[in-house]
C-alpha cells in the first residue's frame, strides 16, 4: 500500500478511523472524510502517529448535504492525480423521519445517496489508478425486497426499517456500479463488518435511544479493528485482484438475497438516485 491513495468516509471513528490506522501504517496516504472538524483533526492526529508513508488529510463534510458532496468531492479531485481505493463507510440511523435541506429522507440521503453520488463524482480519478477499488460498508441483516413507493419512509418510518432498506440499496449498487465498470479494471464490493462496538446510533433520541445503549451489553460485539478487517482484506488483497460485484464477510465472498441480483430492480434504483441528485445541481 506504500503511497496508496485511500478515501475513507466516516473516518473519525470505529471502523472507519480502525480502516485509516492499519493502512497508513501499511503505507498508504490516508484522505479521512469526517462531518465534524475537531473530531476530523483528532483523528487525523491519531492517524498521522502511527502513518509510515505520506502524512493523512482531512477533509470535512457533512454528507446528508449533497452542495457539500460536490465540494468535497471537487476538493478531492483537485488534490489528487488518482484514487486507488475508496471506502464508502460512512452511515447513520435516525429515530424519526426527517428531511436534509435537499428534500430526502436522512437514512436514504446519508447511508445510499451519498456514497452514489461521491463516488459518481470521483470516478475519473479511481479509473485513473491502475487497479482502483471501491469498497462498500454494508449489513449482513438487509431488507428482502425494495418497495419504490417506500424508499423514503414515505409509508411511514421505523429507524430500523429505514436502515436495513438502505443497506440492501448498498448492494444493489454496488453490484450494479460493478457491471457498469465492466473492463475498466476497477472493482467493486460491499462488505459486512459483523457487529462491532462502535459510536453507531449514538444520535438517537425518544425510545430508540435505547438500541445503542442495548446493544452495548452484547458480548458477540467485536472491537472496530476486527470489523475493519474485511474492508483491509478488500483494499490490499492481491486475492481480491479483479473480483467485483461481490459481498464479503469475514474476508469470505459470500451469497446474497435474490433480491440483489435482480438487474431491473438495482437499474431502477440507479436511474431513482441519479434523478434525485440531477435535482439538486446548484
Amino acid at each position: 500500500m506504500k503511497d496508496k491513495i485511500v478515501v475513507i468516509t466516516g473516518a473519525s471513528s470505529g471502523i472507519g478511523l480502525a480502516i485509516a490506522r492499519e493502512l497508513a501504517l501499511q503505507g498508504a496516504a490516508i484522505v479521512m472524510v469526517c462531518r465534524d472538524q475537531a473530531r476530523g483533526e483528532a483523528a487525523r492526529q491519531d492517524v498521522a502517529a502511527v502513518a509510515t508513508g505520506l502524512p493523512p488529510a482531512m477533509f470535512q463534510a457533512d454528507l446528508l448535504s449533497q452542495r457539500q458532496i460536490r465540494r468535497l468531492a471537487g476538493a478531492i479531485n483537485d488534490a489528487y492525480p488518482r484514487i486507488d481505493v475508496l471506502v464508502n463507510n460512512a452511515g447513520a440511523v435516525f429515530a424519526r423521519r426527517e428531511l436534509t435541506a435537499d428534500g430526502i429522507e436522512k437514512t436514504f440521503a446519508v447511508n445510499h445517496l451519498a456514497p452514489f453520488l461521491l463516488t459518481n463524482l470521483l470516478l475519473d480519478r479511481i479509473r485513473a489508478a491502475a487497479a482502483g477499488r471501491v469498497i462498500t460498508v454494508t449489513s449482513g441483516t438487509y431488507s428482502s425486497a425494495l418497495d419504490f413507493d417506500n424508499l423514503q419512509s414515505e409509508k411511514g418510518h421505523h429507524f430500523l426499517g429505514a436502515y436495513f432498506r438502505s443497506k440492501l440499496e448498498n448492494v444493489l449498487f454496488t453490484f450494479e456500479l460493478s457491471r457498469r465498470l465492466a473492463g475498466t479494471g476497477v472493482t467493486v464490493n460491499c462488505f459486512f463488518p459483523g457487529p462491532t462496538r462502535t459510536r453507531f446510533g449514538s444520535g438517537l433520541n425518544g425510545w430508540a435511544a435505547l438500541f445503542p445503549l442495548f446493544m452495548q451489553y452484547f458480548p458477540f460485539l467485536g472491537s472496530p479493528e476486527k470489523g475493519a478487517q474485511t474492508a483491509i482484506y478488500l483494499a490490499t488483497s492481491p486475492e481480491v485482484a479483479g473480483i467485483t460485484g461481490r459481498f464479503y464477510y469475514r474476508c469470505r465472498d459470500i451469497q446474497t438475497k435474490p433480491v440483489t441480483h435482480d438487474v431491473d430492480i438495482a437499474r431502477k434504483l440507479w436511474s431513482v438516485s441519479e434523478a434525485l441528485c440531477r435535482s439538486n445541481v446548484t
